[in-house]
C-alpha cells in the first residue's frame, strides 16, 4: 500500500469503497419498480426517494434488513451509512453486523435518529476488523428499511479471496513451500511525528 518516502514525508493511507456495485440483497420490497436493494450502492448519495436511489422495503414489515455481499474478504476500517432526506426517523436504532464466512466479526447499534439531507453518517471501527458481507438491519414491529448509499471503506490491497478446496500433491523432490501470511500487511513504519493522510477512492 505504501511507498518509499523520506523521513519528512507524510504517509498516505488509501481506502476504498468496496461496497459499489456489489450484491446487495433486503428482506422485502415495498413495490415494483422502486426501492430495490441494489440503489443503495450504486455511487449516488441523493436521499429523496422520488429521484430512484433510495431503498424501501415492504410498509409495515417485521424486523426488516438490508445487506452487501463484498465477495471477498476486506480489511474494513469504516461504513458510511446515508439516511434518506424524508422519513429519516425510520432509520432510528439500526443494527449494522460485519461477518466473514458466515460469523459474525462486528455488530455495531447507532442509537437515535441518523442524519438525512445529504449527510453521511460515519461508523469508524475503533479496529479494523475482516470482512466480506455488511448488513444494516431494524427490529420491532411495523418498520420500514430505506437507505440512500451505504459505502464500506477498507485498505487498498487488503482483499483476501478465498482458499482452493483442495491442494495438488507435491513430490519429495518438488521445490519446498513457503508459507505465506492469509492477512496482507497495510501498516508501514512511521515517526512518531508524522501525521496520516486518508486518501478516500468512491
Amino acid at each position: 500500500v505504501y511507498s518509499s518516502m523520506s523521513p519528512s514525508s507524510t504517509p498516505t493511507i488509501c481506502v476504498e469503497n468496496v461496497a459499489l456495485g456489489k450484491l446487495t440483497e433486503q428482506s422485502s420490497n415495498y413495490q415494483p419498480g422502486t426501492g430495490f436493494s441494489d440503489v443503495a450502492v450504486d455511487g449516488n448519495t441523493d436521499g429523496v426517494y422520488d429521484n430512484g436511489s433510495v431503498t424501501h422495503t415492504y410498509t409495515s414489515s417485521k424486523d426488516p434488513w438490508w445487506s452487501v455481499d463484498l465477495e471477498n474478504g476486506y480489511l474494513i476500517e469504516s461504513i458510511a451509512v446515508w439516511n434518506r432526506n424524508a422519513y429519516s426517523e425510520r432509520l432510528a436504532d439500526f443494527v449494522l453486523t460485519i461477518s466473514r464466512d458466515g460469523v459474525d466479526v462486528y455488530t455495531y447499534t447507532y442509537l437515535g435518529i441518523p442524519a438525512g439531507g445529504g449527510t453521511a453518517n460515519e461508523i469508524k471501527l475503533s479496529q479494523p476488523v475482516t470482512g466480506d458481507k455488511v448488513k444494516i438491519q431494524i427490529f420491532g414491529e411495523e418498520r420500514i428499511l430505506s437507505l440512500a448509499e451505504v459505502q464500506v471503506f477498507a485498505f487498498c490491497g487488503s482483499e483476501i479471496t478465498p482458499s482452493p478446496t483442495s491442494s495438488p500433491s507435491i513430490e519429495a523432490s518438488s521445490t519446498p513451500s513457503i508459507a505465506v501470511s492469509s492477512t496482507p500487511s497495510v501498516y508501514s513504519s512511521m515517526s512518531p511525528s508524522s501525521t496520516p493522510t486518508i486518501c478516500v477512492e468512491n
